[in-house]
């Protein structure tokens, strides 16, 4: 650790100590027949991100000053004609001034209002540093809920309880426009069910991200970021879609954009109604000292109806070009009801079964959640440097009303003892409060200096009163009934380091993070206190072997903090033989990830390892395990989070996209992966891994008068996470589109996994307990959506950040 530290040290000062004064250039791009008021975007050619913009003069001319030396191309638009593109314009240190020859415009042919033009993004893109799944451009997707296209994304995977896992690893990072959410595992799970697919624009997957990003998340990040109209003027877009699997679902929404030189006011709105279904059988065997010791068969049916609004407004100002003044209000409401009946059928030692019961259990959920954010940009020159700023608040409260009754049976049907009854009245509420500052500062020579601050405050209040009304009266249920407060304040800041040559280019970056937590369980009275602090380096190489070959490789320290749902003790009835509690003192786990990457054309292949570990540094203080007391112990399982000693991982990352014909066009995803745990959890000794290969293709069809058409195909082979193992699985989905209304209007119809087969499957395997279970859900729905875009088409970019609540929301939601 010092070693790298002091290699960050040391090349950090190289660089500062080479930059001198920077060498720039300049371009002169001349348009024939002295055309003037034509737009010209200078773009950087590996990434076509913009640098300046220049329009001609009267005589035609545009000029472009002080620009960094390197590779760039230019963009010339002008209404009335096609878009013309430059070749590349390279300035060196021996060529820093370039005129490119006379360009010609050539003006549009034939009647302007019969023509369409369409440049559409294939629905998944591996660029150098993240998977793009391009959301609004997807057949498929249309009418489906956020977790849906979530389940289909490269190399994401959901389990029966919800967590989402990236490449077989667990510990996301879940962000909604560059903010993680706030919710706890269920309820995130509700809000992503809620969101439908009509209000997402993309979703980013970033593996393994810079010293600039909070350290959390040893398996990556998971950005969804939001649709938000771009266009000047008033204009957006309405959409209503509805779809049938076993029950309906149905969405409606739109978005509103109006944009001048001095503001910019956005916003959306969308409302989801979907009634969902998880059908789950167990098979739950118990041992001891590996004699078979009885069991139960369960069959649990879930219906779920669940309704949602989410709501979007903020508004961008602009005092100067140089200075942008913002803020944006998310909120997301929702209302989630369940009803779940539970046949148990109880196994003796002799495999025989003994006797019934029966659960009847409802859920009254609601969730209301508000997140306000302001913002600030300052660019202070035309080279980049920037100084960015953000303040968050945010709110999450919900309630939850539940209700469970079990009825116990002999074989004959007669009663074998008195129902159990229990409610419950559960109300919680997580505030947090976050500021941080980014600075920018291109250096000399091609070198970059990144530089910010974070500071949060999380505070968390859960308060669960469970009653037996078995007897007819309310009797307050003392092992169930409880009240815990936690409270959190990070503080971080980081350095990163750039410097681009002609043919590679090398980042490095330190962020350092302090952590104090404290919480409390009122009964009882029981504290814990822990603070620590923790270095994370990152370093990333890209060399340029040739014209179309790339290396890369990267490395960083990551850490997964437990969510807060998984600190909280409280004791929570699943059935009466199923519990499931947090922990207190769950430790977070620090990751090394190491990533290697070969690029050729459109070829991507990445080598990928990672080593996590339960942290041994970290002070932990007044604090012991307690958990409340369980009815009894005969055949009663509890889930609860511990921290394993260590787990390795070890990938390989292929994508493969290819143009079949003028009109199909094919991108195939390949994860090849094996992770080996190591741990102890009572007496079992866990060392074991199993390997994994995940398969995703994307086809896309274009065909004459506005129809395109989507086909895509997922396999999963077995897997493991920790003491579970999967069964393999696959599906197959298909859609089309037809443009219409004079391509302001969007019909949209799909089937999601045809054939019904990309349903989950594990066996979970102690030395004590072995459980196999599959899950029935409805990843087979038909969907048909429409949308219509009004207002002005004339495109100005909008700016995308990300604000100071990154990690504090998601970890609500892990």
């Amino acid at each position: 650790m010092r070693r790298f530290v002091l290699m960050i040290c040391f090349v950090a000062c190289s660089l500062i100590s080479i930059a001198q004064q920077p060498i720039k250039g300049s371009v002169t791009i001349r348009i024939a027949n002295g055309t003037e008021g034509a737009t010209v975007e200078l773009l950087k050619e590996k990434d076509s991100s913009l640098v300046k913009v220049a329009i001609t003069d009267k005589e035609g001319n545009a000029l472009f000053e002080n620009i960094p030396l390197g590779n760039y191309l230019a963009r010339i638009t002008l209404v009335n004609f096609t878009t013309q593109y430059t070749s590349r314009i390279q300035l060196s240190e021996t060529q820093t001034s370039v005129s490119l020859p006379v360009i010609t415009l050539l003006p549009k042919s034939g009647d302007l209002s019969g023509v369409t033009v369409s440049a559409r993004k294939p629905f998944i893109q591996r660029l150098t540093d993240r998977i793009v799944v391009n959301v609004e451009n997807s057949i498929v997707s249309a009418g489906s809920s956020a977790m849906e296209v979530l389940e289909r994304s490269p190399g994401v995977n959901i389990d029966q309880n919800d967590v989402i896992s990236l490449r077989g690893k667990t510990g996301v990072i879940i962000m909604i426009d560059g903010k993680p959410t706030a919710m706890s595992g269920a309820d995130l799970a509700n809000y992503l069910r809620g969101l439908p697919s009509a209000a997402i624009e993309r979703i980013d997957i970033i593996t393994n991200p810079s010293a600039r990003y909070d350290a959390a998340g040893n398996s990556g990040i998971i950005d969804i970021r939001m649709k938000k109209d771009q266009r000047l003027g008033v204009n957006g877009t309405l959409t209503a879609g509805y779809g049938q699997g076993v029950y309906p679902k149905a969405n409606a929404g739109g978005t509103f954009n109006y944009r001048n030189k001095k503001i910019n006011v956005f916003g959306n709105y969308n409302y989801a109604y979907r009634i969902g279904l998880n059908h789950l059988i167990l098979d739950r065997n118990f041992f001891s000292n590996g004699t078979y010791n009885g069991g139960d068969l369960k069959d649990n049916y879930a219906k779920m109806p669940f309704s949602s609004h989410t709501t979007r407004i903020g508004m961008d100002y602009f005092p100067s070009k140089k200075t942008i003044l913002g803020f944006v209000v998310n909120g997301n409401f929702n209302h989630f009801t369940r009803r779940n009946t539970n046949t148990s059928t109880v196994i003796n030692p002799s495999k025989q079964a003994t006797s019934k019961f029966n659960s009847f259990a409802t859920n009254n959920d609601h969730g209301n959640n508000l997140v306000a954010n302001i913002n600030f940009k300052h660019t202070f020159d035309s080279t980049g440097k920037e100084l960015t700023a953000d303040v968050d608040y945010g709110e999450y409260n919900s309630n939850s009303l539940t209700h469970n009754a079990t009825s116990y049976y002999n074989l004959n049907g007669s009663s074998l003892q008195p129902d159990y009854i229990l409610n419950g009245d559960q109300d919680g509420k997580l505030t947090f409060k976050t500021g941080k500052i980014d600075y920018v500062n291109p250096l000399k020579k091609g070198a970059r200096f990144e530089a910010g601050f974070k500071t949060s405050f999380v505070s968390s209040d859960n308060d669960a009163q469970f009653f037996d009304v078995s007897s007819g009266t309310p009797q307050n249920d003392v092992n169930k009934t409880n009240h815990f407060l936690y409270h959190e304040n990070n503080n971080a800041g980081y350095l990163n380091i750039k410097k681009e040559w002609t043919r590679f280019d090398i980042q490095v970056g330190l962020r350092g993070e302090h952590t104090q937590i404290k919480t409390e369980q009122l009964k009882g009275n029981i504290k814990f206190d822990s603070s620590y602090f923790q270095f994370f380096p990152s370093a990333f190489f890209n060399y340029k072997l040739g014209e179309d070959k790339t290396l890369g490789m990267s490395v960083s320290r990551r850490i997964d903090r437990p969510g807060y749902g998984q600190l909280n003790p409280f004791l929570f009835l699943i059935d009466v033989t199923t519990y499931a509690t947090g922990r207190p003192g769950l430790l977070p786990q620090l990751t090394w990830s190491y990533e290697m990457s070969y690029t050729v054309k459109s070829l991507s292949v990445s080598l990928n390892f990672s080593h996590t570990k339960d942290p041994q540094d970290i002070a932990i203080a007044k604090f012991r395990d307690v958990f409340p007391a369980i009815p009894s112990d005969d055949n009663v399982t509890v889930q609860i989070p511990i921290n394993l000693s260590s787990s390795d991982y070890y990938g390989m990352s292929v994508s493969a996209p290819v143009k079949i014909t003028k009109w199909w066009n094919m991108i195939s995803n390949g994860d090849l992966y094996y992770q080996h745990f190591n741990g102890v959890l009572g007496t079992t000794i866990l060392k074991r891994g199993k390997p994994s290969l995940d398969l995703r293709t994307n086809n896309t069809f274009t065909f004459k008068k506005g129809w395109t058409a989507e086909l895509n195909g997922t396999f999963n082979s077995a897997g493991q996470a920790g003491f579970m193992v999967f069964d393999p699985r696959w599906g197959i989905s298909a859609g089309g589109q037809k443009a219409v209304m004079k391509g302001k209007g969007t019909v949209r119809f799909n089937i999601t996994d045809i054939f019904w087969t990309n349903l989950p499957k594990a066996v979970i395997t102690y030395d004590n307990y072995i459980e196999k279970w599959h899950a029935i859900r409805e990843t087979r729905v038909a969907n048909l959506t429409f949308t219509y875009r009004f207002g002005n088409n004339k495109v100005q970019a909008a700016r995308r950040r990300t604000t100071a609540s990154e990690e504090e929301r998601e970890r609500a939601g892990n």
